[in-house]
This record gives structure tokens, sequence and C-alpha cells, in this order.
């Protein structure tokens, strides 16, 4: 296969799983996305094993479904996500800012930074959106976009612009993401009191870690195209 058509097929697949579990955080699960979920296939080793685990539990959560799914995971969703019903903070906050900032609080450094960040890009939030910019979903959409425009410097074979592409990600991946996704997911895992989110929390954290490693060998490769 073309190095261009190979490293445009892995943009895609980064892309649409980005976009899937953005879609996860962004909002609780319907029944289209449920359905979805039901007719997805699962790697059984992914080379990572905190990702391998996450499918399997995604696997066995989707065996076990009992009659009325989407009014547990509603639920589920609004408690650990939204913090209904609960007291204090025993909630994994979806928001940059609440783990980055002193006193756990939206709308801080964190928010404004990302905020920046995507205006470079000519990118805004959509008004119907009513929640702060550093929050998971749309950092995870962020991600989506840099892929497409990885894919269109793929497209034009310009192997400078293709590495400064991945080396943007690499930089919102390491700056942001992995800068509170880890201590997120893990009060996910602990919160959750369904399978299926505690499953996308582990594959959350064990993707983005090897997104990393996936990253910096891409990059490597790519500045030997440049030299080339």
């Amino acid at each position: 296969m073309e190095k261009t058509t190979e490293y445009s097929a892995i943009m895609e697949n980064r892309k649409n799983l980005y976009l899937f579990l953005g879609r996860l955080y962004k909002v609780e699960v319907d029944q289209i996305l449920l359905e979805q979920i039901k007719g997805m296939q699962f790697p059984e080793e992914c080379g990572e094993d905190e990702l391998t685990d996450g499918y399997r539990m995604l696997k066995e959560y989707l065996c076990g479904l009992e009659n009325d799914p989407l009014t547990d995971l509603a639920v589920d969703y609004a408690r650990v996500f939204l913090g209904a019903g609960i007291a204090g903070n025993e909630a994994a906050y979806p928001y940059e800012s609440v783990y980055t900032s002193p006193k756990r609080l939206i709308m801080q450094d964190a928010r404004d930074q990302v905020v920046a960040l995507y205006r470079t890009k000519g990118l805004i939030k959509s008004g119907a959106l009513d929640f702060p910019e550093d929050h998971i979903a749309l950092e995870l959409e962020f991600m989506v976009h840099l892929c497409q425009e990885t894919q269109q410097a793929l497209a034009t074979r310009e192997w400078s612009a293709v590495s400064a592409c991945l080396k943007e990600q690499l930089d919102f991946l390491a700056q942001h993401l992995q800068n509170w996704v880890p201590a997120f997911c893990s009060d996910v895992e602990k919160y959750a009191e369904t399978g299926l989110y505690q499953a996308v929390a582990k594959i959350t954290n064990g993707y983005l870690r090897l997104e990393c490693t996936l990253l910096e060998e891409l990059i490597a490769e790519t500045v030997v195209e440049v030299g080339a």
C-alpha cells in the first residue's frame, strides 16, 4: 500500500474512534447509538492492556443487556458526569479546568487555552452546546479536526505539512488530553455503575496512551520522508 494511502487510512480510523468517544461523553446514550455499539466489532488484542480490557468489558456489558438499558445509562450518565443526585465532588466532571485548577472549578485557564487553539483553526463552539470548550467531547472532536487536516496534507503529498500536522496532534494530546484525562477516567471507573461507562473509561485512557506512541512513530517516519 502506498504510504500516503496507508497514513490516510490510519487518520480515518483514528478520527472515527475520537468521534465515537466524543459522542459517548457529550450526551447520554440513545437507542440509535446503542444499536451502533451493538453492531461494532471490537479487537481481541490492541497492543495496550487497558484498551484491550476496555473492549472486553464493553462486549461483556452488551452480552448482558437487560430490558431497559437506556434508563440505567441515562441515570448513570447524569450521576457520573453531571453530579446529579450526589453530594460533594463525587463525580467525574468532564472538564479539563476541573482537573487542572487548584479549586476544581470550570472556566479556568485550561478552557481559555483550548478556546485560543480552536480559534487558530477557525473553530467556534456551537451555540446549542451549553458547556465550556474544555469539555472532553470537544477536545476529542478537536483531535478529529487535526486528523482531517493531516488527511488534507497527505492528499497533496506535502510531507513537511503532514509532519507539522502530526506534531500538532501530539502537542495537543500531551498538553491537554493527557494532562487530565487519566485522572478523569479513573474517576469515571470509580463512580460509574454501568459496565458501559466503566468500559469506555478504560478504552479512552488506554487509547490515548497508545496514541502517544503511534504519533511519535508516525512523526519519526515523516521526518524520513521529508529528508528523502
